[in-house]
């Protein structure tokens, strides 16, 4: 029983020291997400697509990562299907201000598809371009991390937006979080579930 009793208490022990560690990090760039999305465009009433939204990041070596999103949206009115998808990757650059938030930077390739279909016709676009972000993350709390970032999009016009995020981590390694995206003539709100690694 005495053996138990020990080995039970440096498990906890273990444990807890692990969890402190890594809720008084600074914010992981090792992390896999999904969640739900929706779009708000101006001047177009009721019309918001929705959908899902993928994200992931991965650190290479102690200042260099890479990121990539992806995001399908879609709506339906007056017999109008919409579909609205976007994907983004990039290479980043990170820099520690302080033990528990960092400043980056990103460059990366941006795609945007639409297609709009009615009674049987349907209507393609898409463009390429990149983009450029700068950003912040901070742990500002053990368990609360927030994130703001400004991002210059370059296709045939350019587009400036501001990102802003918020994730509450239930674990050192799971997270729920909301983020918010203004852009020129249409705004972004989405929830997701996040897996740190």
């Amino acid at each position: 029983m005495k053996h138990i009793l020990i080995s039970a208490a440096f498990a906890t022990f273990s444990f807890n020291a692990f969890a402190a560690d890594m809720f008084s990090a600074g914010p992981s760039w090792d992390y896999v997400e999904a969640g739900y999305q929706q779009a708000e465009i101006d001047d177009a009433g009721d019309f918001e697509p929705k959908g899902y939204a993928l994200a992931a990041s991965k650190a290479i070596g102690e200042n260099f990562f890479l990121k990539a999103n992806y995001s399908d949206l879609s709506e339906e009115e007056s017999g109008l299907d919409t579909d609205l998808s976007q994907f983004s990757a990039g290479v980043g650059y990170r820099y520690s201000a302080t033990k528990t938030t960092d400043v980056y930077g990103v460059v990366s390739f941006e795609r945007i598809e639409i297609e709009a279909s009615a009674f049987g016709e349907s209507v393609e676009a898409d463009d390429d371009g990149f983009g450029i972000e700068a950003g912040i993350r901070s742990m500002i709390i053990d368990q609360l991390e927030l994130s703001a970032a400004v991002k210059h999009i370059e296709m045939d016009e350019g587009d400036t937006g501001f990102v802003a995020g918020a994730n509450f981590y239930i674990t050192p390694a799971i997270a729920v979080g909301a983020s918010y995206e203004m852009r020129d003539d249409i705004d972004f709100l989405g929830a997701d579930i996040r897996y740190s690694f």
